[in-house]
């Protein structure tokens, strides 16, 4: 909707341009604050794993965001991430994400299915 630019006072929204205005504004937003060094070393704990920094930054703040609602310090949970190997790691920010994204957007891993080498049949006379 284009915006007209006038010297008349503004006019009182209805309801339903207040309805529309806060299904699109605040439903899904939830603004966190965090402390930049420790934003900064989550970031860097997930590049040095391996990550992309774009990645790397959406992890760190779904972690920290979820940390924050938990009452949970961020590093205590990379504290506990810090054993864990690469294909383990890359499952749990699966499983991560998932949690935090609409159910028709999940996240999945490929599994290769093997065959074996002879096939079994059953013949019948």
């Amino acid at each position: 909707m284009p915006e007209f630019y006038t010297n008349l006072p503004p006019k009182d929204k209805d309801d339903l341009q207040k309805t529309i205005d806060k299904l699109t504004t605040t439903a899904y937003e939830t603004e966190y604050q965090f402390n930049a060094g420790e934003y900064d070393a989550t970031i860097a704990y997930f590049v040095n794993r391996g990550f992309k920094r774009a990645s790397a930054e959406s992890i760190s703040y779904i972690i920290m965001s979820q940390a924050k609602i938990d009452g949970v310090s961020s590093r205590e949970i990379l504290d506990k991430l810090a054993n864990v190997d690469d294909a383990k790691l890359s499952e749990i920010i699966t499983i991560i994400l998932n949690a935090n994204r609409y159910k028709s957007s999940r996240l999945g891993v490929r599994q290769t299915l093997t065959t074996t080498e002879t096939v079994s049949r059953n013949i019948i006379d």
